[in-house]
């Protein structure tokens, strides 16, 4: 063999191909890598949305995914464990707080945000097929319940900055806002999917606010 070929030989490996090629070839597509991940939580997404939390399987999620399964098993334990981590995707509710300079006003800003975040067609199904699994698949319990405590941190703020402001006594840090106002919002939008006029959500907030300051009054 000539030096040349030598050469040649030794910058290749089999079938004329570079080492790294081969070694690029070689290279597992699994791993818990963004791309990969963010694979496997759209799949899981799609799963519960369409076909509901019992299809959540981590095979089927594989599949939907265009993963192996042992890429699933190995970063993820469960169906369950899958769900947690897709459904973080949720966190997104937690959306920019408003201060707008008023308790009402702040209120209706933070109440437009989120419905217009629920109107989006992907979130609404979520919310439906987590909200529908949770009696048949008590593994939901904990998240959802997480997810709200949440969300009632974020919906203390406006609150929190009408009492710094004089507008309503330090007692009303016990108002359950989060409850008061989302109770009906999400029941017109998930039980009749009905949209949800900007005069009503305006009516539900002067009732909460004025039933607010009637009880929690500041001191004169």
């Amino acid at each position: 063999m000539t030096t040349r070929k030598k050469q040649a030989s030794a910058g290749t490996g089999r079938e004329g191909t570079a080492p790294g090629d081969r070694r690029a070839k070689q290279r597992r597509p699994g791993g818990r890598n963004a791309e990969v991940r963010d694979a496997v939580r759209r799949a899981t997404l799609e799963l519960l949305t369409h076909e509901g939390f019992g299809a959540v399987t981590l095979p089927a999620v594989a599949r939907r995914a265009g993963v192996h399964k042992t890429t699933v098993y190995r970063s993820w334990s469960s169906p369950a464990a899958l769900l947690d981590d897709a459904l973080s995707e949720l966190e997104a509710l937690a959306l920019p707080d408003l201060d707008t300079g008023s308790l009402a006003s702040d209120i209706e800003a933070f109440v437009d945000a989120r419905l217009k975040l629920i109107r989006e067609p992907h979130a609404e199904a979520i919310l439906r097929a987590v909200i529908g699994a949770q009696a048949p698949h008590p593994a939901l319990y904990g998240w959802v319940e997480t997810f709200w405590k949440a969300r009632r941190k974020e919906w203390r703020s406006p609150i929190e900055r009408a009492i710094e402001r004089g507008e309503l006594a330090p007692s009303a840090r016990a108002v359950p806002l989060i409850e008061m106002v989302a109770g009906p919002l999400l029941l017109a939008r998930l039980a009749t999917r009905r949209r949800i006029p900007r005069a009503e959500v305006r009516t539900i907030v002067d009732v909460l606010v004025a039933g607010v300051r009637a009880a929690h009054p500041p001191k004169p």
